[in-house]
Order: structure tokens, then C-alpha cells, then sequence
């Protein structure tokens, strides 16, 4: 084979599982070609120079037999081909018309049924059972490659990012029955990287894709306005990263900064750019030859860009600092607005020349003080490289240790306490307490993938994430990390101050989708009560108590007891209301409990012999819009229509326990006056239970009783946290007044009758009669 061509690029080899002699190869060469041997390759006939099969080599080099067929190869590539006559010629699989997203890497063929096939493509996985014809894209699986992530400050906030070959989006933290794919908006095409909610008109985004092609995304109307900045000078090419960086100025919202090879500011959306540097990167000819990058076959994406900024950040404490980073290994700063510029990066020990610079973030506290990040994995470089500056890059701390697996990516501080940092490595998060001294990996369910950015929510504190390869992973409220001092680390037991938690009504979504549709998790709808323990708690007992203000407790919760931080979840419910499951109408409407009044509660963990307190407040919800009195009402009318459910179904049950010793007693005696009293009562019982609760449930309908109408208005009240309907509460105080007649009834019968009843049988020799009481009801 090697007779035919003068240079070799990249081979792809292939053997038939059906016939290990029968090869096949791509060979990337002036004359790229696909060849197939069938005597174990002591010989070679070429089949094909189709650019399908030789399209993009550095790219796509995979060939993937079929597992019974020798005659049939496929080639994934842009799109998938197939051949089924050795490679002579290619087809699309997809003679049904099906749909997968271009760029396809992988190829699993089931060796035991050819019809079956897995991809991997760019869209993510699909599965066909017809050799390819049609696919099932398998949605449940979060597999998105997240560039950038930013926030919003709507409630619930949006999350905004850029997918690898699959456009920008935007969505929201929390959805009715969880996070959905179909939650997520488009806004832009090609490769998404940055996307940004302008910081002053909710209407407006900007969005790029690949090579600096920056856009402004106006979501009513969904208009698109390109405003790439363009070099003053018409023969000067600006150069622009594959992933371009944009960024908002901290102190001015209406500034935007863009790079190139040069830095650029907008003050009026992109209508107009200053030029606020010199070329700030090395500018070296060698990697700009993009027109002849790709070897053997030229391949000019703009993914071959070099010699660009990368990472931009203006100082929050200070609008004339900006630093910027490069590409080709340089780390910039001016400290008078970009009047002049200085190259740091001989400043930084231990750094390789040349090393990619992924990600600066100045300081939230000191004007002299940044971060960075420099990632040389692309040079075979795998060791971390983040550093420390506080003055203004003249000396830089490494802050790597040993501890930390991967290559770092990026990394973030938090804008509260300064010796807490986050950062984002190739195989995961590690989090820091003391400034950078000491990494531990961020263990729990956070996975072991590149981390692309992190930012951390100004109001909601938490820590959303942009993963390669996981998506979005939001990890809510990160105070208690904060409040991790030394004096909390050596202390015992510390439960830490809780956000009040505000009291909200269910959410409820509609459709049930089965297992194809991936559904992320909204944030804990129950109150945190957060604490740290020095030791794990090994032996003797530990619980959580909670007490309202009144010190009436009011819950027990078990308690968590790893070494560490511990978070317990607190349903601020009271238990359903105790009902006679009667009927499924009944157990539907009453399926959840009150909450608790707003208010501070104590919490208490108990340990052993030893005891922790601390608070926590319930608070309305501000968006309910309803006022204190009739929040108040609706409370009052809710815990009243529970607690008449109790008590009717406390009665019923009274009602049937006495019927029960009633209906034994009558078997102690022959037919006579007394039995006919005891068989006469049990029948009046037996009448109250049946219009006491249904005792003929039939699925949805059935009888409709007592019980069931005040279960009614129960839950017609449960979910809305105003002024219940005047209706309602009319209603509520009839079937009071029903129930009141039977209660007055059974007591009369308890207090009158059942005593006389029971100094006759006494006088027989029969046990007498005793009714369950509320206490062991209650208990029961």
C-alpha cells in the first residue's frame, strides 16, 4: 500500500468479527483511500477515494464492520455511511428519513443482532433496531457539553450556556414537577459558548458561536443582531478563539469587553467597539497559518484559531484593572483602563512557556489580588497550574497541591468569604477553606468530569456548574461552607444559621412522560437544617427535635451522623389528617398535611447525654400577594377542617369499636329484652358509621358521606394560601354542625346508656363494655 503515496497521515484499521481476515483501512494520505484486505493483510485491494469516506480524517477516523456480513462497513463521519458491497460504494443508512444530529464518533453494532445498533454522535446517543434506517434518541441521559455558564436574577433564576455543536441556551432552575428538557430555550446555532443576560433589559441576550461571532438576542421577538467588532484597519484579520470570551464589567452594567488579539469594549450593546489594547498576545506567525492547518487534509474551522485572548475580568473593586489571557500562554493587566498594558506571565513560577491561559478572575476583595488558571494539557502537559497574585501579578503563590486530580480548568471565589475557592478540574470539583493551602475533592453526587465554569448566585448562593459531559449541576446554597471556620471545625457539634425558609403551596406538573425524558431535580422543597459534626456519632442515640415558639414539640427527625457537614430535610407539614381509609376520594383529598405557622422554631439535635440548639424561621410566601388577615384565616380554617376530620373519624371509630362489644356482648345472651337493646343499639351504631364515612368504597366515585364533604373543603383549601371562599367556610360551619349532632349523640350513648348496659352484664357475669379513648386512638 505505502508504494502508492509520497506522505502518510492518520490510519484507521477495522477487522470483520464475522472474518478476522477479512481488514479494512483508511489510510490519510495525497491520495487518501479506503482499502480491504481478505487474507489478513498480506494483501490489500483499494475500494474507494470517496471524499465520505475520507472526509475530515483528524476527525472522524473510525470504521466499524458489520458483525455478520463481511461485505458491509460502516463509516461514521458528518453524517453515517454504509456500504454493503466491501466498500466500493456508500450509502446513508437512513432510507426512512431518520434524524441524527451530524459529527458521529462512535458505533456499537449488536454482534448478536446486526439490526441493532447504539451511536455517538455530537446530538448525543441514539439507538436503532432497523440497521440504521430510524433511531430512538435517547433523552434521559444527561450527557450536554457545557462551555460557559452565567445566571439571571429572576426567580427562579435561569441558567444560560453554551452546548458543544448544539447551540445556546437558556434555563430554568426550578420547573413545575422538575427540570425538563423541553424547560430549555434556544437561542443561538453553531457551537454555543458564552451566554449572557444583558444585566438592565430581562429582554435581551448576547450569544456567540464558534470564532467570535458574537449576537444580540432579543427574546420577544427573537430578532439576532450580529455585532462582531471588525478591525479599523481593512487588510488586518482579527483573531478570534474558537471559544471566544465576552464578559460584563462588575462596576458599570451597561460594559461589555469581547477579545481578539486585541481587547474591546462596548458601552452601547455592540452598536460600536473601542479598541482598549495592543495585540496582547504573542503573535506568533508559526500559529497562524490556519489556512494550511489539518496535515495532509486542510481543516479550518475557526477551532484552529490561536494566538487570541481567551479569559477577560475587570477587577470589581476597581474599573480601570482588567486582566486578560491568552491562548499562546500570556497573562496581560492594565491598572489605567487600557492605556497601557503588562505582561506578567514571567512573573509566574514553575509555568511552562506557552501554556493555555483558561481562566482569570480578579478579586471580589482587593483590587491587587486575581486568580489564574493555566491548563497545558493540549502540549501533553497534565499538572495543575493555578496561582495567586496580590500585587497586581508583580509575585504570584502557586496554589496547587497533590491533592488535586487533572488538570485544572477554572476556578471561582466566593464573593462572601475570601478563603473560599472552587475549582474546576478535568476529573471533578475541589473546594478550599483557608485560601487555597489545603484542596479536598467536592465528594456527595457531584461527578468526576471536566468542570468549563462555575459562577455562583449573587442572591440564591448557590454553585451552578457547567460540566462536559453532565450538564448543569446547580449545588444549592453554599452558606454553610462559608461559616467553616477553624473555631466551627474544632468544635464538637455547630448547627448552622438557616435562610428562612418561606412557606409555598405544591407544585404539580402534568404528563407522565415514563423513562425517555430526562428530569432534573428542583431545589428541596423542605426546610434545611444544616450542622456540622467533628466525629462520626457511632454509638448511643442522636435525633433532631423541633419546637415552636410556644415550646410545644412539634417534630422528631432522625438525624444525620457522617464526620462533616450534615443536611436534614424538615417537611413543614404536619402529618395528613388521620382519616378512615374509607374510600379513595377520601385518601386522595387529604393526602397532605397543614403546614406550620410561620414563625422561629428551635431545633435541637440531642447526642448522647448532650444537647445543640439553634433557629430556623418559617416565612410567607411575599409572592402570594395575600394579606396577613387572610393568610391568617385561611390557617385557621385549614387546621379547622383537619382537625374536624380527625374527630369525625375518632367518632367512627368509637362508633364501630362499641358496635363490635355491643354485637359480642348479644352472644352471651338468648333471645330476650336485653339482647333485643344491645342488637338494637348495634343497628343505630351500624346507621351512624354509614353516614359517618363511605363503607362501600367504589375507585373514584363511590359514596359520598360525611367524612368525604369535609374532605372536600379540606382540600379545596390546602392549596391556595388566601382568603378561603366565603362558600367554604359557610359549608365548613354546616357540616360542623352535622358532625356535632352525631359527637352529642355517641356521648349521650356513652355517658347514659352504656353505663346501664354494663351493670347488666356485670350482674350476668359478662364483661363490660369499654370504648377506646381519644389518647389511645391517638396513639394508634
Amino acid at each position: 500500500v505505502e508504494k502508492d503515496y509520497n506522505k502518510l497521515g492518520r490510519i484507521a484499521v477495522a477487522f470483520s468479527h464475522a472474518d478476522p481476515n477479512v481488514i479494512y483501512t483508511i489510510i490519510e494520505s495525497d491520495k487518501t483511500g479506503l482499502y480491504r484486505s481478505t487474507d489478513g493483510g498480506k494483501s490489500w485491494e483499494l475500494k474507494t477515494r470517496s471524499p465520505l469516506v475520507g472526509a475530515r480524517p483528524f476527525y472522524f477516523s473510525l470504521l466499524v464492520p458489520d458483525p455478520v456480513d463481511t461485505n458491509k462497513i460502516y463509516k461514521p463521519g458528518f453524517t453515517l455511511w454504509v456500504s454493503d458491497d466491501g466498500g466500493y460504494s456508500f450509502t446513508s443508512p437512513f432510507v426512512e428519513g431518520g434524524r441524527v444530529h451530524s459529527d458521529h464518533h462512535a458505533l456499537w453494532i449488536n454482534p448478536n443482532n446486526n439490526s441493532h445498533m447504539y451511536a455517538g454522535t455530537d446530538g448525543g446517543f441514539y439507538i436503532s433496531y432497523d440497521r440504521g434506517s430510524t433511531w430512538l434518541h435517547a433523552q434521559n441521559l444527561p450527557l450536554s457539553q457545557f462551555y460557559h455558564i452565567a445566571v439571571d436574577k429572576q426567580e427562579p433564576y435561569n441558567v444560560y450556556g453554551g452546548l458543544q455543536d448544539n447551540g445556546s441556551w437558556i434555563g430554568p432552575s426550578e420547573s413545575l414537577g422538575g427540570i425538563t428538557n423541553c424547560d430549555w430555550r434556544n437561542v443561538g446555532y453553531g457551537d454555543g459558548f458564552n451566554v449572557l443576560p444583558d444585566p438592565v433589559d430581562e429582554n435581551i441576550h448576547y450569544w456567540q458561536y464558534q470564532g467570535g461571532n458574537l449576537m444580540r438576542f432579543y427574546k420577544d421577538s427573537r430578532q439576532i443582531k450580529e455585532i462582531k467588532p471588525f478591525s479599523d484597519d481593512a487588510d488586518e484579520k482579527l483573531r478570534f478563539n474558537w471559544d471566544t470570551p465576552i464578559a460584563f464589567s462588575p462596576t458599570d452594567e451597561g460594559v461589555l469587553y469581547v477579545g481578539a488579539q486585541y481587547l474591546y469594549r462596548t458601552t452601547n450593546r455592540g452598536d460600536s467597539w473601542e479598541k482598549l489594547s495592543p495585540d496582547l498576545t504573542t503573535d506568533d506567525p508559526e500559529k497562524q497559518k490556519q489556512e494550511e492547518s489539518g496535515g495532509l487534509t486542510i481543516d479550518n474551522s475557526t477551532a484552529e484559531n490561536h494566538c487570541a485572548i481567551y479569559t477577560i475580568s475587570e477587577s470589581p473593586k476597581e474599573s480601570k484593572i482588567i486582566w486578560a489571557g491568552t491562548d499562546d500562554g500570556n497573562l496581560q493587566v492594565t491598572n489605567d483602563n487600557g492605556k497601557s498594558w503588562k505582561d506578567v506571565t514571567q512573573n509566574i513560577p514553575g509555568l511552562p512557556k506557552a501554556t493555555w491561559c483558561s481562566k482569570v478572575a480578579a478579586s471580589n476583595y482587593d483590587m491587587n489580588t486575581a486568580y489564574v488558571v493555566f491548563d497545558g494539557h493540549r502540549n501533553g502537559d497534565k499538572n495543575v497550574y493555578v496561582y495567586k497574585t496580590t500585587d497586581l501579578g508583580r509575585t504570584w503563590t502557586s496554589l496547587a497541591t497533590e491533592s488535586i486530580e487533572g488538570f485544572a480548568r477554572t476556578i471561582v471565589e466566593d464573593f462572601v468569604n475570601p478563603n473560599l475557592l472552587f475549582l474546576g478540574t478535568e476529573y471533578g470539583l475541589y473546594v478550599t477553606l483557608d485560601g487555597g493551602s489545603q484542596w479536598v475533592r467536592f465528594e456527595g453526587k457531584t461527578p468526576k468530569v471536566p468542570i468549563y465554569e462555575m459562577v455562583i448566585h449573587p442572591t440564591e448562593n448557590d454553585l451552578v456548574i457547567g460540566t462536559h459531559g453532565r450538564g448543569v449541576l446547580i449545588i444549592d446554597d453554599i452558606t454553610p461552607l462559608r461559616l467553616l471556620t477553624d473555631e466551627v471545625i474544632e468544635s464538637d457539634v455547630t448547627i448552622f444559621p438557616a435562610e428562612p425558609y418561606t412557606i409555598t403551596n405544591p407544585k404539580f406538573s402534568y404528563g407522565i412522560s415514563g423513562d425517555q425524558e430526562f428530569r432534573g431535580r428542583n431545589s428541596s422543597s423542605s426546610a434545611i437544617i444544616t450542622y456540622y459534626l467533628k466525629k462520626r456519632h457511632v454509638f448511643g442515640d442522636m435525633s433532631m427535635e423541633i419546637y415552636n415558639s410556644d415550646g410545644e414539640l412539634v417534630k422528631t427527625l432522625p438525624a444525620g451522623k457522617k464526620k462533616g457537614i450534615n443536611r436534614v430535610r424538615w417537611v413543614v407539614r404536619k402529618k395528613p389528617p388521620k382519616v378512615k381509609a374509607s374510600s379513595p376520594r377520601l385518601a386522595f383529598r387529604t393526602a397532605a398535611g397543614p403546614t406550620f405557622s410561620p414563625g422561629e422554631y428551635t431545633v435541637k439535635i440531642k447526642k448522647g447525654d448532650k444537647e445543640y440548639e439553634g433557629k430556623i424561621t418559617l416565612q410567607t410566601d411575599p409572592k402570594a400577594g395575600h394579606s396577613e388577615e387572610d393568610m391568617n384565616l385561611q390557617f385557621e380554617t385549614l387546621n379547622h377542617a383537619y382537625t374536624l376530620l380527625e374527630d369525625v373519624s375518632f367518632t367512627d371509630k368509637q362508633v364501630t369499636n362499641l358496635k363490635e362489644k355491643l354485637d359480642d356482648a348479644a352472644k352471651n345472651f338468648k333471645v330476650g329484652e336485653f339482647k333485643n337493646e344491645l342488637v338494637a343499639l348495634s343497628e343505630h351504631l351500624e346507621k351512624m358509621h354509614k353516614e359517618l364515612v363511605a363503607t362501600s368504597p367504589h375507585r373514584i366515585s363511590g359514596q359520598i358521606r360525611l367524612a368525604e364533604k369535609i374532605g372536600d373543603i379540606y382540600a379545596g383549601i390546602i392549596n391556595y394560601s388566601g382568603k378561603p371562599t366565603d362558600s367554604q367556610i359557610e359549608r365548613l360551619s354546616l357540616l360542623e354542625g352535622e358532625f356535632n349532632k352525631y359527637r352529642t349523640e355517641v356521648d349521650i350513648i356513652l355517658n347514659d346508656q352504656i353505663p346501664k348496659i354494663n351493670a347488666k352484664l356485670k350482674q350476668a357475669g359478662v364483661d363490660e363494655i369499654t370504648v377506646i379513648t381519644r389518647k389511645e386512638y391517638d396513639k394508634s
